[in-house]
């Protein structure tokens, strides 16, 4: 299940909210598709309206609540906003970006991993006391900005527990982005780094994201930490 929804949700769940068109039905898709994964990132994908009709069909079949109304209000939008030929919108000016905020960007990660790391058993696995033992392991600084990176799919074990599921991966975030995001996970829930580390920087986000794995090169990257 964790990998079928990661998938299905990817492009609905993947419309950046600055970036949404007005129009009517605009604050029903926020409202409904952050149940589950926070809005976060720009759709670079535009679908007719049978193909978006059939995306909300099977978010509803993973429980996503819509009464006929509201259903139709988001198709709707979709249809005429983010279909085929719609204009995509203009994208925000450099003056205007703000620094990269690690605590914000946790937020397209709390639905799976939990707003206190801890994840949910046998589903989704904890940041939480894991993070620390990632980095102390060698090659493990590396190994987490390659999942951010490229993704990870297949069965690990943390802390003793399996989970065998798919991680997206997030390579349209920029590089200060993934920084501030490892740099706040390996800092909360009582994780810290392990002496002599510093914050991850833009640079070593760079470093990693010229090679081009996949999730399963990740996935045998980390057969390698030793961890359990």
């Amino acid at each position: 299940m964790w990998a079928g929804l990661l998938l299905t949700a990817g492009i609905l769940m993947g419309l950046g909210q600055n970036a949404l068109p007005e129009g009517p039905g605009r604050e029903l898709v926020l409202q409904k598709c952050q149940t589950c994964h926070d809005i976060g990132f720009v759709s670079r994908e535009r679908q007719p309206r049978d193909r978006w009709d059939a995306i909300i069909t099977e978010m509803q079949s993973y429980g996503l609540r819509l009464t006929n109304e509201e259903r139709a209000a988001i198709l709707n939008y979709l249809a005429t906003y983010l279909a085929p030929g719609a204009a995509a919108p203009a994208p925000a000016s450099p003056a205007a970006s703000a620094p990269a905020n690690g605590a914000a960007l946790y937020s397209n990660c709390v639905g799976c991993h939990q707003a206190n790391g801890a994840g949910v058993p046998g589903v989704f696995p904890p940041l939480a006391g894991h993070i620390p033992d990632i980095l102390a392991a060698k090659g493990g600084r590396e190994w987490l900005v390659q999942v951010l990176l490229y993704g990870l799919q297949g069965s690990i074990s943390v802390k003793g527990a399996n989970y065998n599921g798919m991680m997206p991966a997030y390579p349209q975030l920029s590089n200060a982005e993934i920084a501030a995001l490892l740099n706040h996970i390996a800092t909360q829930w009582g994780n810290a780094f392990p002496s002599g580390q510093s914050p991850f920087t833009p640079e070593e986000i760079q470093a990693q994201r010229n090679k081009n794995l996949t999730a399963q090169q990740v996935l045998a990257a980390r057969q390698q930490l030793g961890l359990r």
